[in-house]
């Protein structure tokens, strides 16, 4: 019978993860500040062929120093929640919400660059909301009402507010975690995991 893996591989594991993608944005931000450089014309820009490579690119560019510094916290910490069930789980739901919901605004978004880690954030919350109400274990449900409560303001980040916020960003990346947050509670609910 293979070990269970101890509490310091688990939160190694956890950081690793987690920190490797701020340690990304973070060198991407700074190449982007250099004088002359401009990584964001490597975002989702809708409907153009040039705009797919976006789908990759765009979680790990930032605006501004600000935009990546407000991207980061939230990002954090609605990782190390999903990473409560598994790092695999993490790098699902990451990879899923980058993915699909990128796809999704390269088909819907407005003409112009959608650049940024928010509709990953978005798409974290939107899994977390949907797989504690639909798996309804102790652990997904307090894991839930703990995002709700933290994070009740993302609800407004799905309508178009200001011009300069990809609000397309934010609705297809919750869109897509509330989808994969449904399937894969309906699955654990059937393996009783």
């Amino acid at each position: 019978m293979a070990a269970k893996p101890s509490s310091y591989s688990l939160i190694s594991s956890t950081r690793f993860a987690i920190f490797s993608i701020v340690f990304i944005c973070l060198i991407l931000q700074v190449i982007n500040s250099l004088p002359g450089i401009t990584l964001n014309g490597l975002g989702i820009y809708p409907r153009s062929v040039q705009g797919l490579i976006g789908i990759l690119c765009a979680p790990f560019l930032h605006g501004s120093w600000w935009h990546f510094a407000s991207n980061m916290i939230p990002f954090i910490v609605l990782s190390l929640l999903i990473c409560q069930y598994s790092v695999k789980r993490f790098y699902n739901v990451f990879i899923f919400t980058a993915l699909v919901g990128g796809l999704l605004v390269w088909a819907f978004g407005r003409s112009s660059f959608h650049v940024g880690l928010s509709g990953v954030i978005y798409g974290l919350w939107g899994f977390i909301l949907c797989y504690g109400v639909v798996r309804r274990s102790f652990k997904s449900i307090i894991i839930a009402i703990a995002v709700a409560v933290l994070y009740s303001g993302f609800i407004w980040g799905v309508l178009p507010q200001r011009f300069h916020v990809s609000f397309e960003s934010h609705l297809f990346g919750a869109l897509s975690g509330f989808f994969l947050g449904y399937k894969l509670a309906k699955s654990d609910r059937l393996k009783g995991v």
